[in-house]
């Protein structure tokens, strides 16, 4: 007769296999994954399903699952797998974005004390474009912030429309028509094809200009900063009272935003050539 204690593992065991669940195939996916990286570069169904303790089944249906989104690749010479190039994206992607705050933010300091205005740098990501560090100047009272981690509205905002403007067009289509146009103020664009005229006129000169698009008395501008074949992975942008968005005070500021961009880009390593203009 079998002890209590080895019909509790025999039960654990069968609970264990029975559970459903997402996390349990995410898990396994994860799995194959580090052990293809650990292990690679090409492995076969069989191989992955012994090393991993799985049926082949499974390894075989995850696969496919991850094929479909770039993380794996198949080789049709050999029917075996390895690691897909959309890891190699998202890896150097991540890297950008650890480095590029840590680059960034002694320039955003010089940025906010040379202009005395809350300066910001934003990044395109999968949700949009996101504000990865800004610096708040206590010289100014700004009712709409966008917080660490938070989105800019792309249509309405200074740092939203310089990442915008370097964007593939597929990219800027899909996020239009995610997000829409909604209204903030008069300034707004609400028209896809006056935006993207604007976004033309943004690449041509470098630039981009908030004219309290998003909030009235509130105006920006803001630079991108473009790495080779002018890829876009970041703009920088100040922000602060339109009064101080004028004149000689508006044409200084875009100055200094195009400085901070191109010394963020070289810091970088970039080498960025503004020449999409169409």
């Amino acid at each position: 007769m079998p002890s209590r204690s080895a019909s509790a593992n025999r039960i654990g065991r069968v609970r264990k296999i029975a559970a459903p669940g997402s996390s349990k195939s995410l898990q396994k996916a994860l799995r194959i994954l580090v052990h293809l990286g650990q292990n690679g570069p090409e492995l076969g169904i069989t191989k992955l399903a012994a090393a991993l303790n799985l049926d082949k089944a499974t390894v075989h249906r995850l696969l496919n699952a991850m094929e479909k989104f770039g993380m794996i690749e198949r080789n049709a010479d050999n029917e075996r797998y390895r690691l897909g190039l959309k890891l190699h994206e998202l890896g150097t992607k991540a890297v950008e974005s650890r480095t590029l705050r840590t680059e960034a933010h002694r320039f955003l300091l010089e940025m906010s004390c040379r202009s005395h205005e809350t300066v910001s740098l934003a990044v395109p990501g999968a949700g949009g474009i996101l504000c990865l560090d800004r610096v708040n100047s206590p010289d100014t009272v700004i009712t709409v912030r966008t917080n660490v981690g938070a989105h800019f509205p792309a249509h309405c905002t200074a740092v939203g429309k310089a990442v915008l403007a370097f964007l593939p067009d597929q990219e800027i289509n899909a996020l239009l028509l995610r997000d829409g146009l909604p209204r903030f103020t008069p300034s707004t664009f609400t028209r896809a094809s006056v935006l993207k005229e604007n976004l033309r006129q943004i690449r041509q000169r470098g630039y981009a200009v908030d004219n309290q698009e998003l909030e009235r008395g509130l105006s920006g501008v803001a630079a991108p900063v473009l790495l080779a074949e002018n890829r876009v992975v970041a703009a920088v942008g100040i922000a602060g009272p339109t009064l101080r968005f004028r004149g000689k005070d508006l044409a200084q500021k875009i100055a200094l935003v195009r400085e901070i961009a191109m010394k963020l880009s070289a810091s970088l390593g970039g080498a960025p050539t503004l020449s999409r203009a169409s």
